[in-house]
C-alpha cells in the first residue's frame, strides 16, 4: 500500500554545541518563572479550598 501524501522521514538536525554564552542564555532566563509561580499558586489555592 502507498501514501501519497507522506514524505520519507528525513535526518534529525545536529545539535549545535553548548557553549559557555549559550548555557548561560538557557539557564539565565527567567520568562517563564511568573507563569509557572502563578501557576503553583493557583494549584495550591485550589487544594486549599478543595479540603475546607
Amino acid at each position: 500500500m502507498s501514501f501519497p501524501f507522506l514524505r520519507p522521514a528525513t535526518k534529525a538536525p545536529a545539535m549545535p554545541m553548548l557553549t559557555s554564552g549559550r548555557a548561560n542564555a538557557l539557564f539565565l532566563d527567567d520568562r517563564g518563572a511568573a507563569t509557572a509561580e502563578y501557576a503553583i499558586a493557583t494549584m495550591a489555592n485550589v487544594g486549599a479550598l478543595q479540603q475546607n
